[in-house]
């Protein structure tokens, strides 16, 4: 009995251990997904950290990193109205404006000693040598005063190709006016420098003023002919654009 006793002491030893064990068992498996779980929240922001990092530079370093943007040079307008190195360059490299006029509020006409005269009247700048360019037909009577320039026909006032032109027929009209006015016919109609008598009378500023016509820059609209001055008698005058007429050119003015 005594041995059974000891017997059955051990078998309920050793169930009461397997039990204890089992409970264990099931204790540590029961909480195995609570501590998975507390280990996964507790690691869950430095992965979050790690996957939202850019790969590249953010927005604040390529806008702290990035070149200022170049202030830009103005340079000297040349004829060609550029900015910058080509402007200091100019259209033939000199890098100058072309003369304004010159002003004397006692006279029309006033010379200003670089081969152009002011007609303080209407601001237009004439050539002073009213000869120089050669006779041509319209078209090429526009090219040559666009190809005037600095050091052509005693200039010396800093212009380039493109500064001059041919006048308008209103400015020719002006510039006949006070001639016609007077009563200068035969012509040159144009008055002195003082501009209260006829350009014969003199003083004058032009040079080789011939009583002849005179090309405008004026087209006919729908015609093949254009508008002259007619310098003889004080008229505006219109003919074929390939006629052969002067050229005397201008810049400046109030177009």
């Amino acid at each position: 009995m005594a041995e059974r006793v000891g017997n059955v002491s051990r078998r309920e030893y050793m169930s009461v251990g397997c039990e204890d064990g089992m409970r264990t068992r099931l204790r540590f498996r029961g909480s195995l997904p609570k501590w998975c779980l507390g280990i996964f929240m507790a690691i869950l922001p430095g992965l979050v950290a790690v996957f939202m990092t850019p790969a590249g530079p953010t927005l604040a370093s390529i806008t702290s990193t990035s070149p200022a943007p170049s202030a830009r040079i103005q340079g000297t307008p040349g004829a060609s109205k550029k900015n910058g190195a080509d402007a200091k360059k100019g259209v033939e490299g000199t890098g100058k404006r072309a003369a304004g006029p010159c002003i004397d509020k006692t006279k029309r006409y006033v010379d200003c000693g670089n081969g152009t005269v002011t007609d303080t009247l209407t601001g237009l700048i004439w050539l002073k040598q009213a000869t120089c360019l050669s006779t041509a037909d319209w078209e090429a009577a526009k090219k040559q005063a666009a190809g005037l320039k600095d050091g052509d026909c005693g200039l010396k006032d800093g212009s380039s190709p493109g500064d001059w032109r041919l006048p308008t027929s209103k400015e020719w009209e002006e510039t006949m006016a006070k001639a016609k006015a007077l009563q200068c016919s035969p012509g040159p109609m144009l008055t002195n420098d003082a501009g209260d008598a006829c350009i014969s009378s003199g003083p004058s500023s032009f040079t080789a003023v011939e009583s002849d016509y005179y090309w405008s820059s004026t087209h006919m609209e729908g015609q093949e002919r254009a508008y002259f001055g007619d310098v003889d008698h004080g008229n505006l005058l219109n003919g074929s654009l390939v006629t052969t007429l002067r050229v005397w050119p201008v810049r400046g003015g109030q177009r």
